[in-house]
């Protein structure tokens, strides 16, 4: 496996959404990747990906939105959201499938959606302790990595 490639699921195989797990070890500490593998459903409206801070606090909120054509960002901190993010292109299509990497650098976590750079997301919490996962809405999640 090289890159010391960890997945999250015994299988490698990720069920139905919504999808919740922790992040083994330390997470998804600075300079580590998450990679997820997927495809929005054909009649699907959006769906979102969260990383979650030991208590709870949501550090990105990465919520693809068809009807809205956006995708936005954001961070859930003592039960309040923040000011969303939307700049960007709509990088995702219905139907077919995507490869998305969450890195989480020291400032900022940096976006890559098919191999291109998507957005940077500057951190509004401390990086480190981002040890969870949820997945949810109209998309089918076919592999979860960390490293």
């Amino acid at each position: 496996m090289g890159r010391s490639a960890m997945h999250l699921t015994s299988l490698g195989i990720v069920g139905p959404v919504p999808y919740e797990s922790g992040l083994a070890g330390e997470g998804l500490s600075p300079g580590k990747s998450l990679y997820l593998y997927g495809m929005p459903e054909k009649k699907g409206k959006r769906f979102h990906i969260n990383i979650l801070k030991k208590n709870g606090d949501i550090a990105l909120h990465f919520n693809p939105r068809f009807d809205e054509k956006a995708v936005v960002r954001n961070s859930l901190i003592s039960n309040e959201w923040g000011n969303e993010e939307r700049e960007g292109k709509m990088p995702f299509e219905k139907a077919v499938g995507f490869d998305l990497e969450i890195k989480n650098e020291d400032y900022a976590f940096q976006i890559m959606v098919n191999g291109e750079r998507f957005a940077s997301y500057a951190h509004r919490l401390e990086p480190h302790e981002l040890n969870g996962l949820q997945i949810g809405g109209d998309v089918e999640i076919t592999g979860i990595q960390l490293h």
